[in-house]
Parts: structure tokens; C-alpha cells; sequence
């Protein structure tokens, strides 16, 4: 038809215009069929290859190949260009754009693969064209550059996978037990998507389409009946409700460190990795984690190899002086993000989103399912303390994003714990020993803690130790600032007993509220204890109940803290202390306290403080 219809066109004739329908087709004996899924794309490399074009163009609804699902994780992109293996593994390990079988023919006659929108036809889309295997690689294909710098180019996934293993201690050096399993497999109609094996035979995984689950263990059973019948040992077990992560690139050959950020990944997002797979062309890392996690699963693996900001989720317990500048810290930073990028410091944070989504204080807590608009609410606020009750009047005009309900720990640990965003922190900015009872079962569920109290540091010994025990499942406890404030005093503690150091003796002032007191009557032998005190609270330096700062017990808590850092299994009653406040009831206020000091204490005499 080609040759009797377009042969004799003269020369400078309009290039012919085909219009092929393509995905329908005949069966071997004439009976008409179509070609399945993405049976279009085959037709058109089917044709390409025969007519021998320039190129195909697969018109799709996207703007080429996305580096993960865009409906899973939000911040994928479009991959600029892939190698016809890596466009392969990528429709094999479910990709949606493309199929594996349209591939072959372009493959075959070296025709590059183009990608686009057709709602955005100026987008460049992704090109699809070349070898990855040194071996293989064709000499007009170009290098591609930038895997040095994003040796992962995309991560892909199969949503319902069920895993099947066959175990048995008397499979141990046993010939022929997986080509046993993987012909009766085969026989069932079962299609194997991944396997697994461990040492010798013993142990042999495969996952199989969740529909297949069934048949798959049936086929199992029948050709493994005879060792079933004599050994109780032997097992045929299914494992339903699982997922394939797979990330995939060419970079990743002979790239030391690729699996430890994948599966690193994974651990800081609490995501269990139940099998691994790898080949050896090693461009790609497959895993099977539980259906539930499979979101989260992605997104973290995005993260990790930065093909996408790192999102955290942050919470914010605690709307006093600490809260508040805690808050106005992020709105800061968050107004400054774009800044001075290109300085060491900001190699991590330029790629971080921090998304506030829950302030709360003794009786309401404020949450907010995509963040909230924190510069907005320093700005409103005057830089004053933040209310939540001042909220309430606003959140029926904000939407279903916001809303006000009373503080709870669960319902503020269920809303931190979303999928939708791997990293979850939780700021402390309370005094209170109750909410550091809730620190062991957070940090267990992957979320991090920040404390800026010291009662969770200097609590109960058992009470410390079941918090560093969660830590080792879980999240990380960040307690640097109920020391040394700004200074790094644990940091640097930690340093010098990582590399062997023996401390011996520690000095220092522990109580920057009361050197601030004595300093300020040094300075002005004519004002009081009172005075000083009222000054210091005006500056925000004492604790919530300023007598924590005169009795001494702040001092303690430190004290009790940095003792534990070094070995030492102390308690707060193992520390000696002496007040500076009177015997007798104390105002707990700072205004209060200040006025009866000035009754019953003097000034800085020549002999010290009388």
C-alpha cells in the first residue's frame, strides 16, 4: 500500500499523513483481538519500525516520565531523559506511561522514544533513547551528566503484591528446590515479579500479583506435597498486603552507598523493609514493604536521593515566651529560605520544608492539615505571644485545613503521624514532666522530639533510660538546650566521650538566671535582689516559676543531666543544694517574688550577698 500509493510522489511533496488506529489486531488465525494495555504505543513502534522513522511521539496526559507517581508523591518531576533499559525497569516495576513490549521494536532499530503532554505540547517531556550497559551502548547516544549528581532517577512501585515463601530445615543444600518452586509456579499461572533466597535453599520468596496469591500457594503445595506429607518443618506461607518499592538509575553502577541511603530512607520514615532484591545490571533496588506504608515509602525514598525538598512535619507544644520565639524563629527562616544558598551550612536546609502543623497549649491546640501561615501570624500577632484562643474566632473563615479543638496527646499524635509526610518532630517548649511521659512512645513511632525543659533530661533514672531506649527504635531526642541554652555543652560533652576522653571535673555556672542576678548587683551595688530578679524576667531569662532559678533547682536539673552524660546513674535528690529564697511560702510570679526578696534580702556587700 505504502510503495503502489506514496512511491511516486516527486520530490519537494508534502511529507504523507497516516492516520493508523492502532491497539486493535488479528490472532494467527484471523480472529480479531486488541493489544491490551498501552496497545496504542505498540502499534505506533510497531509501525516505526517498518516505515523507519525519524522518531516516536507517545501523546500522554503528563508531561513525560515522572520521577515517582505525582498521586503519591506531589513534589515528582519529569525525567529529562532515560536510557531505553532504565525506561524498561521503570514500565516493568510499574510505571504507567510506558510498556515494556512498546520498547522492542524502537530498541531494535535504535529509534528514539519522545514523551509529551498533549494538554502542554511546548513541555520538553522525557526522551527516551540509548543503552545503559557500557557494552551495549550505542555511539550516538549521549553521556548523560547528570547521573553523577542523581545516580536514582526515578522510584517506582507496585501497589498489590502478596509474598509467598516456601522454608524448610531440609532444603538446606538441597539441589533443584527453586526450579521446583519456580516451574510450579509457572504451572499454577502464577507470574513471578520479584524473588528473594536465602542461604542454600533454605528459604525462597517470590512475589506474585495479589490475585495470583491463591493459586500460587495451591501450585506450591501440590508440587511440594510429598516433603509437606514427611516434614512438619516445611511451610508454604503467603504474606498478603504488600508493595514493591523500586528505585532505578544508571548511575547506580559501581556507586558505593546507594542501598545505605535507600534503606536509611526508609528507617528515619519507619518503614519496614520485609524483602530485598537486587540485580546484578544494578539499576535497580527493589523492596517489599507493607501496602499501608507504601506512600510514605515513596516519598522518603524521593527525599533521600534529593529528588525532592525534604518535607517535616512539626508540632509546637507550649505558646509562651519559648513557643512564641520558636515560632518566630521558622517564620524567619522561612521568609529567608531563598538566601545566601551556596554557603556549606546550607547544603541541607536549602532542600528543607519545615509544615507547622500543630500549636497547642494546656486547653485548645491549633491544627493544620497543610500548615500554618506562620509569617502571617507573627506579622498579625505584633510579635507578641501567640494565642491560640485568639484563633478561634479566625478558623471558620480559613476552611477545613484549620481547626480548634481541645488539647489531647493522642489526637495530637494521630494528626503529627501522616502518611503524607515521612518526618514528624515534636517541639516541647512546656515545662510540664507529664508531657515527657508521652516522649518513649513517640520517639517509637519515628517521631523526633525536641526538648527545651529539663524534666524529661533530670526526671526519674528509669524514666531517662526508657527514653534513650525508645530512641534506639525510633526517632531522636534533641535536648541540647536544656543545658547550655545556645552553648553546645552536651554536644561537646558527647564529642569528648565518643573519642575516649575521661572527664573528670566540670565547672561553670549552671544558672544563667541567678549569674545574671549576681552580676547585675555587682555591677550596681544599689540594687537589690528584687530588682536584679525583676530585670532578668523582663528579659525572658528565668524559668516559668522563677523560683526553679533561686531555690536552686534548675541549677540541679542541669546538673543531673550532664552528670548523666558522663556515666553517672543520678538522681535529682543525689544533688546537694542551697536557696537563695527565704524559708516559708513563695509567690510563684515573678513580680511577687521580686517584692518579698527585696523585703528579706539585702544588697552585694563587701563579703558577698547578704
Amino acid at each position: 500500500m505504502w510503495s503502489s500509493t506514496f512511491a511516486g510522489l516527486p520530490a519537494g511533496a508534502n511529507a504523507p499523513l497516516l492516520v493508523v488506529t492502532g491497539f486493535v489486531c488479528s490472532t494467527a488465525d484471523g480472529r480479531p483481538t486488541t493489544l491490551k494495555r498501552s496497545g496504542s504505543d505498540y502499534s505506533a513502534t510497531i509501525f516505526a519500525k517498518v516505515l523507519g522513522s525519524a522518531s516516536v511521539t507517545f501523546w500522554k496526559n503528563v508531561s513525560g516520565v515522572y520521577t515517582a507517581d505525582p498521586r503519591r508523591v506531589p513534589s515528582a518531576f519529569s525525567i529529562p531523559r532515560l536510557t531505553f533499559d532504565e525506561a524498561m525497569e521503570l514500565a516493568y516495576f510499574g510505571g504507567q506511561v510506558l510498556h515494556p513490549s512498546a520498547m522492542v521494536p524502537c530498541i531494535e532499530k535504535r529509534i528514539p522514544v519522545l514523551v509529551k503532554n498533549v494538554f502542554d505540547p511546548s513541555h520538553p517531556g522525557t526522551r527516551v533513547y540509548g543503552r545503559g550497559d557500557a557494552r551495549n551502548k550505542w555511539e550516538d547516544q549521549e553521556d548523560d551528566v547528570s547521573m553523577k549528581d542523581f545516580p536514582v532517577k526515578a522510584i517506582t512501585s507496585i501497589e498489590k503484591v502478596s509474598l509467598v515463601t516456601i522454608s524448610g530445615a531440609s532444603f538446606l543444600g538441597t539441589m533443584g528446590v527453586a526450579r521446583r518452586m519456580m516451574q510450579a509456579l509457572e504451572m499454577a499461572g502464577a507470574n513471578v515479579i520479584l524473588a528473594s533466597q536465602g542461604s542454600s535453599e533454605h528459604s525462597i520468596t517470590v512475589a506474585v500479583d495479589s490475585g495470583d496469591q491463591d493459586r500460587a500457594v495451591e501450585g506450591l503445595k501440590e508440587a511440594f506435597a510429598m516433603e509437606l506429607a514427611t516434614d512438619s518443618e516445611i511451610r508454604v506461607a503467603p504474606k498478603p498486603d504488600c508493595s514493591i518499592v523500586a528505585i532505578i538509575g544508571e548511575g547506580m553502577k559501581e556507586r558505593a552507598g546507594i542501598s545505605s541511603r535507600f534503606f536509611s530512607s526508609l528507617g528515619r520514615a519507619r518503614v519496614n523493609v520485609i524483602a530485598i532484591a537486587q540485580g546484578a545490571s544494578e539499576r535497580n533496588i527493589s523492596v517489599v514493604v507493607p501496602q499501608k506504608d507504601l506512600s510514605r515509602a515513596l516519598r522518603a525514598a524521593h527525599e533521600g536521593f534529593t529528588l525532592s525538598d525534604m518535607k517535616m512535619s512539626v508540632g509546637i507544644l507550649g505558646t509562651g515566651m519559648v513557643g512564641s520565639e520558636v515560632m518566630k524563629q521558622l517564620a524567619q527562616w522561612e521568609a529567608s529560605h531563598g538566601r545566601r544558598q551556596e554557603l556549606p551550612a546550607m547544603m541541607q536546609a536549602k532542600s528543607l520544608e519545615v509544615e507547622v502543623r500543630m500549636v497547642a497549649d494546656t486547653r485548645r491546640m491549633v491544627l493544620a492539615e497543610h500548615g500554618l501561615p506562620l509569617r502571617g501570624l507573627v506579622e498579625e500577632e505584633g510579635g507578641t505571644l501567640w494565642r491560640i484562643s485568639a484563633w478561634e474566632e479566625k478558623v471558620a473563615d480559613l476552611g477545613e485545613d484549620f481547626r480548634v479543638v481541645p488539647t489531647d496527646m493522642g489526637v495530637l499524635e494521630d494528626f503529627l503521624d501522616t502518611d503524607r509526610i515521612p518526618h514528624k518532630v515534636i517541639i516541647d517548649c512546656t515545662p510540664s514532666g507529664e508531657i515527657a511521659k508521652n516522649y518513649p512512645g513517640w520517639l517509637r513511632k519515628g517521631i523526633h522530639v525536641i526538648s527545651t525543659s529539663q524534666r524529661a533530661g533530670s526526671g526519674p533514672l528509669e524514666g531517662w533510660a526508657e527514653i534513650l531506649e525508645a530512641t534506639r527504635s525510633g526517632g531522636r531526642w534533641c535536648y541540647e538546650t536544656t543545658v547550655g541554652a545556645q552553648v553546645p555543652i552536651i554536644a561537646t560533652i558527647q564529642d569528648l566521650v565518643q573519642t575516649g576522653d575521661d572527664v573528670k571535673l566540670v565547672e561553670g555556672v549552671l544558672s544563667g538566671t541567678v549569674g545574671f542576678i549576681l552580676n547585675a548587683m555587682c555591677e550596681d551595688p544599689s540594687k537589690t535582689m528584687g530588682e536584679a530578679l525583676s530585670e532578668a524576667a523582663a528579659r525572658g531569662l528565668t524559668e516559668p516559676d522563677p523560683r526553679d532559678d533561686l531555690s536552686g533547682l534548675d541549677a540541679a536539673r542541669k546538673a543531673v543531666i550532664i552528670a548523666r552524660e558522663l556515666g553517672l546513674q543520678l538522681d535529682l535528690s543525689d544533688v546537694a543544694t542551697e536557696s537563695l529564697l527565704p524559708e516559708g511560702a513563695c509567690p510563684e510570679d515573678a513580680a511577687g517574688l521580686a517584692a518579698l526578696l527585696d523585703g528579706t534580702q539585702d544588697r552585694i556587700s563587701e563579703s558577698g550577698p547578704s
